[in-house]
């Protein structure tokens, strides 16, 4: 009979086969402790062979823009990187992803690209969250699973903070800048508009107020109004060329500014013109006997500061006009030898034209030109002669004035006396 006690060591390994008999004997649904080292050494044995491209799996990680995330909405987008991070690898989910990249090892995936990529991915987490996961990357409050982090530059809490910081303080200068350049774009096209509308114009050129019992007309076809008396403030004389010859030269280079008076189309200071309003807006011209049937004219409404509201161009029976002429071709309101009348629209102040190109503008000069009917033989890209109809400073008060008729009507029209007695009157017919 053996009376020896039994040993520390046979105690120990008594007690341990007991607790293993007892572990045994759990519910078989529950996996084993050797279970779970198997498969974490099987995890582990192939954790530095998974992903071998060169790039990081969470290069350029793509997040939804938003506002600042809840801690939930924060733990959500972090298991999402996480997942990503781990590429291939066989991982085990856990709902705190703090637990999840312990228990997958995969702080140790964590370089300087991975962290810049979380870094700036934090800048939408609670202060918690960021705290939490700084300590994390940090080494402060790692787990023993873990083992220290090799790199060559650790960074601590108030390194990866600062830099947290920083992302946010550059994110919010970034905004400010943005919404700098766009107030100031949107306050320079307020001030391109406003030049381009005339917002520091004057009243233009206004139309008459209709007469008491001229508003109607008894007869059919007839627009009510006298004959047709020219405001002196609202004529002009067609005295300055505008000459471009032929060529490959800059435009500027092509210029002349003297040109032999039997090469223009009519001689300088030989046509007047004057606004009126039949019906609508009209353009009287008066010149020489049978210049009309030779010429090409071309009217234009403008701005003050000549942005073009609409563009007519009439050509004569025994002329043509040339190919740079712009201007939708019209017909004649009254037209004789040496008189011819042209509609064309002249916006007022109350109702404005608006501009394609944004803001709106109304009548404040009239321009016309008589165009030479170039040949092809001749060394000319532009010759015309044009005068100028616009409110001169001090008559702000003038109106375009009215005159009346029917299609048939001849009218007189007299434009007055120029300043070197030159008589401007001439009859046209009605169309």
């Amino acid at each position: 009979m053996n009376n020896e006690l039994p040993s520390k060591e046979d105690e120990e390994s008594k007690d341990g086969k007991e607790g293993s008999a007892d572990f045994h004997q759990t519910s078989s649904n529950e996996p084993t402790v050797s279970e779970i080292e198997d498969e974490r050494r099987a995890r582990r044995a192939v954790f530095f062979r998974s992903g071998s491209r060169f790039e990081s799996p969470v290069s350029a990680y793509l997040k939804k823009s938003g506002n600042q995330l809840n801690a939930d909405e924060a733990d959500s987008e972090i298991r999402n990187f996480l997942v990503r991070l781990a590429g291939d690898r066989q991982i085990e989910f856990r709902t705190d992803p703090v637990e999840m990249a312990q228990e997958n090892d995969l702080l140790l995936l964590f370089g300087p690209e991975e962290e810049e990529e979380f870094a700036r991915l934090a800048l939408s987490f609670p202060d918690e969250t960021v705290k939490r996961w700084a300590t994390l990357l940090s080494g402060g409050s790692r787990s023993e699973a873990f083992g220290p982090r090799s790199r060559a530059e650790r960074r601590d809490e108030a390194t990866i903070l600062k830099e947290f910081q920083t992302a946010v303080l550059r994110r919010l200068l970034g905004g400010v800048a943005v919404v700098a350049i766009l107030v100031a774009g949107f306050l320079g096209l307020r001030l391109l508009i406003g030049a381009s509308s005339g917002e520091e114009s004057g009243p233009g050129l206004r139309f008459a107020k209709p007469v008491l019992g001229e508003e109607e007309s008894d007869l059919v076809g007839r627009i009510p109004g006298g004959s047709p008396v020219a405001e002196p403030a609202l004529t002009a004389v067609a005295d300055r060329i505008v000459a471009v010859v032929s060529g490959e030269e800059p435009i500027s280079e092509r210029i002349r500014l003297s040109v032999p008076s039997t090469e223009l189309p009519v001689p300088v200071g030989s046509i007047s013109a004057a606004v009126f309003q039949y019906g609508t807006g009209q353009v009287a011209l008066v010149g020489p006997a049978d210049w009309v049937e030779v010429s090409c004219i071309r009217i234009s409404v403008t701005t003050k500061s000549l942005r073009p509201l609409d563009v007519v161009r009439y050509t004569g029976l025994q002329a043509r006009c040339p190919d740079t002429a712009v201007g939708r071709e019209t017909r004649a309101t009254c037209l004789g030898s040496s008189v011819l009348i042209l509609a064309i629209d002249i916006p007022q102040r109350d109702n404005p034209k608006e501009f394609s190109e944004g803001g709106s503008g109304w009548a404040e000069k009239v321009r016309f030109a008589v165009e030479k009917p170039l040949r092809s033989e001749e060394n000319w890209e532009v010759l015309a002669v044009r005068g100028t109809i616009e409110v001169p400073v001090g008559a702000e008060d003038v109106v375009i004035p009215r005159f009346g008729g029917a299609p048939g009507d001849e009218l007189i029209v007299d434009l007055g006396e120029t300043e070197d007695g030159l008589i401007r009157q001439g009859s046209c017919r009605l169309s």
